[in-house]
Parts: C-alpha cells; sequence; structure tokens
C-alpha cells in the first residue's frame, strides 16, 4: 500500500494467479480488520481495492491475455485505483489497457 489516498498493492504471483493472490489478499485483510483497531483506515481501504477487483474484473480473460497473471510469475504486479475509481493493473511498472470487466 502507498502511504496517504488511493491504495497501491503489491501482488505475489510466484504461487498463485492474480484471482487467488487477490482472493487471499482480501481474505487476510479482513482477519486483520476484525482482529485489530489498528490501521483501520488503511485495512478498509484495501478492503474496498480488493473487493472492487474481484466483483468487477474478468480474470479468466486477464489469465489469458496477459501471461504474468496467471500465475508462476515473477513479474512486478500492482493493483491500484485511480482519481476516478478506475481500478488499474501494473505489470513491471506498464499499466494494462482496458482491463477486461464481468
Amino acid at each position: 500500500m502507498t502511504g496517504e489516498g488511493n491504495p497501491a498493492l503489491q501482488l505475489d504471483l510466484r504461487r498463485h494467479c492474480i484471482e487467488t493472490a487477490i482472493r487471499k489478499r482480501y481474505e487476510k485483510a479482513l482477519k486483520a480488520y476484525f482482529k485489530s483497531e489498528t490501521n483501520r483506515d488503511k485495512l478498509e481501504k484495501e478492503i474496498q481495492l480488493l473487493l472492487q477487483a474481484l466483483e468487477t474484473l474478468d480474470f479468466p480473460s486477464l489469465r489469458s491475455t496477459y501471461r504474468p497473471l496467471a500465475g508462476a510469475s515473477t513479474s512486478q504486479i500492482r493493483l491500484s485505483m485511480d482519481s476516478t475509481g478506475r481500478l488499474t493493473i501494473h505489470v513491471d511498472d506498464q499499466p494494462l489497457p482496458d482491463l477486461p470487466q464481468k
């Protein structure tokens, strides 16, 4: 996550595809949110970002179109939301154009 403003999350796709990595990160953030009363603002933003991704992205299309998102990848993957609330995914600091939606 970045400091203030819109969240940006680094995703590790060495062992999982992007959908599984986002789902695991979402579950971890939810558990942390209910376990602790600190960092709730940060966790709320992270949960919101991850939930939006889970609800709106077409993961089969992402995996077939962008090979690093299928998993077993050492590429740097970053999920974020721009100032207009639109999801963005960067692969090795290159933004992916037109993310497929469900």
